[in-house]
C-alpha cells in the first residue's frame, strides 16, 4: 500500500547502480539524527496535533538532517552523513498521503549510505508521496547559541533558525510529543525560521515555524522485497 521513501529512492536512484545493502554482518539499525527543520506554518507546528496544517491547504518544509556518531543501518556507518528533504505535506495528510518531496543527498555520501538513508527515511516517514525525486548537493549544517543554519552550496535551499530563548538563555522545548515514526526524541527545541527553496515549485517564508530535534530510530533491518 505505502509507496515510501525507501521504495522510491532505492528503485529510482540506486537500483540502476546495483547498490545492495549488506545485512549479513549486522541486521539491526540504530540511527540518531538531528534536524534543522522549518515549514510554512506558524510556530509551533500544528501538524503534530491535527489532521491538517494551518490554513488547511499546504505544509511546505525544508528539513536538513545530520546523522550523529555511531549511527548505522546494518553494516553501513552513517556517522556525520547529511540529507535534506524539501516538500509539501499538502492539506490533508491524515490518511498517509502527501504531495511531493525532493530528497537532496550530501555529495560526500556514498551509494551505500544513500541507500541506507532512504531505508531509514522509509521507516521514520511511512507516507505515500504523490511525487518524489532525488538530487545531490553540498550541505552545510551548523548550530550556535542563538541560531542554527543549513544551506545547499548551489543556493537551491537555505534555512536559518532563530531560537526561542528564555531569560536564562535556555531554548523553549516541547516534550512528550512523537516525531513521526521515530522511536524516541529529545524534544522539539523551538525557533522561528526563515527559509526558501528555489526548485519547482519554489517557495520562501519568513518568521515561520522551526525547531531542532534529535530523534532515534532502531530495530531490525527489514528484509529486502523480492
Amino acid at each position: 500500500m505505502r509507496k515510501t521513501l525507501v521504495v522510491i529512492v532505492s528503485a529510482v536512484a540506486l537500483a540502476a547502480a546495483g547498490v545492495v545493502l549488506a545485512t549479513a554482518g549486522t541486521d539491526t539499525y540504530q540511527v540518531t539524527a538531528t534536524a534543522i527543520e522549518a515549514c510554512s506554518c506558524p510556530l509551533f507546528c500544528p501538524c503534530y496535533y491535527n489532521a491538517e496544517p494551518a490554513g488547511g491547504h499546504m505544509c511546505r518544509f525544508n528539513n536538513a538532517y545530520r546523522f550523529e556518531e555511531g549511527s548505522h543501518w546494518g553494516d553501513v556507518d552513517l556517522s556525520g552523513a547529511m540529507v535534506w528533504i524539501t516538500g509539501d505535506l499538502g492539506g490533508h495528510f491524515a490518511d498517509g498521503t502527501t504531495e511531493w518531496a525532493m530528497v537532496t543527498f550530501d555529495q560526500a555520501t556514498t551509494p551505500e549510505q544513500r541507500a541506507a538513508i532512504g531505508a531509514w527515511a522509509g521507516e521514520v516517514f511511512p507516507v505515500q508521496w504523490g511525487k518524489l525525486e532525488t538530487r545531490e548537493d553540498t550541505i552545510t549544517w551548523e548550530e550556535g547559541e542563538k541560531t542554527a543554519h543549513a544551506k545547499m552550496a548551489s543556493g537551491m535551499a537555505e534555512v536559518t533558525l532563530h531560537k526561542v530563548l528564555d531569560a536564562e538563555g535556555e531554548q523553549a522545548t516541547v516534550t512528550n510529543t512523537a516525531y513521526w515514526g521515530a522511536d524516541s526524541n529529545t524534544g522539539f527545541r523551538l525557533a522561528h525560521s526563515d527559509h526558501y527553496y528555489k526548485g519547482d515549485p519554489s517557495f520562501e517564508f519568513e518568521h515561520r515555524n522551526g525547531f531542532l530535534i534529535t530523534m532515534t530510530a532502531e530495530g531490525t533491518v527489514p528484509a529486502a522485497a523480492e
